[in-house]
């Protein structure tokens, strides 16, 4: 009976109140932990609100939430919010880095453009470190883009923005500045996980459909860079341009 009862006060003893809720909900909203600043959060919160209520967002931002994500993301990549909502964006369900946000990326990390080697089938890009001194070389081409399932609209139609031309060079100084990000300088996006692919054109949909060429293309692009010889030197190119 004795112990019968000890296990009654016991159990009596952990039971939360009313107060003791509140009290350990006001603590979790207040506190600042490694994981969230709630300052920041619910400053973070007002500002999507805004936003939202604007009407001036993408399209494809839905709601604030989205909102919240793109800031918090963009803001440990090193970007300013309004940076953030145009330079990443949602497919699927998957928070992707802009094409064009790239060279960005790399100049925020401390690392700088050098050259570009390119025509319409390729870009070689250089890029280099000027604290470290490293630098780093890798090429992207067409047939990569076209693989990846970058370069045709849903009807198998080659889309206007990847016609031979101004438009794909840019195009393929996005993927290459965004494959040597992926392959050689993660930490570029910071700890942002799922952030990145190589063209805003990215979809998950096309995605899908081309992963098994995907992976056989990247395998066979492997094999060829293997016994590739020193890039030729070309022209040194704004990056702003």
């Amino acid at each position: 009976m004795a112990d019968e009862t000890k296990k009654e006060e016991s159990t009596q003893k952990s039971v939360l109140t009313d107060q003791d809720r509140r009290d350990l909900t006001m603590a979790v909203k207040q506190t600042t932990t490694g994981i969230m600043n709630p300052v920041e959060y619910e400053q973070t919160r007002i500002i999507a609100k805004d936003l939202i209520k604007s009407n001036a967002l993408p399209k494809d931002i839905n709601n604030v939430e989205q909102v919240m994500v793109m800031i918090s993301a963009g803001r440990e990549m090193g970007m300013t919010p309004f940076e953030a909502i145009h330079d990443l964006y949602f497919v699927g369900g998957k928070l992707n880095l802009q094409g064009k946000a790239t060279p960005s990326a790399i100049r925020r990390a401390g690392w700088r453009i050098k050259q570009f080697d390119e025509d319409n089938e390729h870009c070689t890009a250089t890029v280099y470190n000027p604290k470290t001194g490293e630098t780093i070389t890798d090429t992207f081409t067409f047939e990569d883009a076209e693989l990846s399932g970058f370069t045709k609209d849903s009807k198998g139609y080659l889309k206007f923005g990847w016609r031979a031309g101004a438009n794909r060079k840019r195009k393929l100084r996005y993927g290459v500045l965004s494959q040597i990000i992926h392959t050689y300088i993660p930490e570029v996006l910071s700890s942002v996980v799922g952030i990145g692919d190589y063209s805003e054109e990215y979809s998950q949909s096309e995605s899908d459909v081309h992963e098994h060429d995907e992976a056989e293309g990247r395998a066979k692009k492997l094999e060829k860079l293997k016994s590739m010889t020193e890039t030729v030197e070309a022209e040194v190119v704004d990056e702003n341009h």
